[in-house]
């Protein structure tokens, strides 16, 4: 669930549930498990990026977590899907939201 809530064009996004992150990646047949998380940026300030818990050896990537983002009508989101590994991450996966497309197709909710 998306939630926008504020005034003046301003306010709080809370996104939830499936609809931050849901996906099943192809894995190495050696390595059917992985442990990820994703990282949300709101309009590309580091202040206003956050990340999900890891996701532990799993092969279905689901987060039902709750991030609070303060973010405008027309903010923009830039989410990636990252796999843990002991050296580095690697990226596996970008996905951008245009809040303003989001608000539109959904009743300015």
């Amino acid at each position: 669930m998306l939630t926008f809530g504020g005034s003046s064009g301003s306010g709080s996004l809370v996104i939830t549930g499936e609809d931050l992150v849901s996906a099943k990646p192809k894995v190495h047949s050696r390595q059917p498990r992985i442990n990820s998380f994703v990282e949300v940026a709101v309009d590309g300030l580091p202040s206003e990026t956050k990340k999900t818990g890891k996701r532990i050896g799993s092969s279905e990537l689901l987060w039902n977590e709750i991030i609070i983002l303060n973010v405008t009508a027309q903010s923009h989101l830039d989410l990636k899907v990252w796999s843990c590994h002991t050296l580095r991450n690697e990226l596996l996966g970008t996905a951008s939201v245009n809040l303003s497309n989001v608000l539109k197709n959904n009743g300015g909710k």
